[in-house]
């Protein structure tokens, strides 16, 4: 075997090592790694932005729903008292309204009529236009 074997195995170990030192340096203490570093700052900054915005999202509209909730008891003691109140009042004279009887004048003989409203007809977007349209 040839002396020079040995010594050409030990070149090629001593770079395949360095090479490896010098990667795992590198990625651990090079422009990369407080490049990544940065990155997960960011990250862990960003992620507790957004748990905060949660929290405050949460705190609003739950505070929204209870007042909503608030509103509409409120709202349902007025219409109580108003309906007892009417009824006490007015006593037979009282009439039903419902959704038929908006269309019609609240107090009978309350004036004339408005005229009907009648739209335009809609034509379909493929439909010729008319002949009067064209002469314009």
């Amino acid at each position: 075997m040839d002396p020079l074997v040995p010594v050409w195995l030990v070149v090629i170990a001593s770079v395949v090592a360095g090479m490896g030192a010098g990667l795992l340096l590198e990625r651990t203490r090079g422009p990369a790694a407080k490049r990544a570093a940065k990155f997960e700052a960011d990250l862990v900054q960003a992620r507790s932005e957004l748990m905060r915005y949660r929290e405050q999202t949460q705190h609003h509209f739950g505070k929204s729903a209870e007042l909503l909730g608030r509103m509409a008891t409120d709202y349902r003691e007025f219409l109580d008292h108003f309906v007892t109140g009417a009824e006490t009042l007015c006593g037979p004279n009282l009439k039903e309204l419902n959704a038929s009887g908006l269309e019609r004048p609240l107090l009978e003989g309350a004036g004339p009529q408005p005229a009907a409203v009648v739209p335009p007809p809609v034509l379909p977007l493929d439909s010729e236009p008319l002949a009067e349209d064209t002469a314009k």
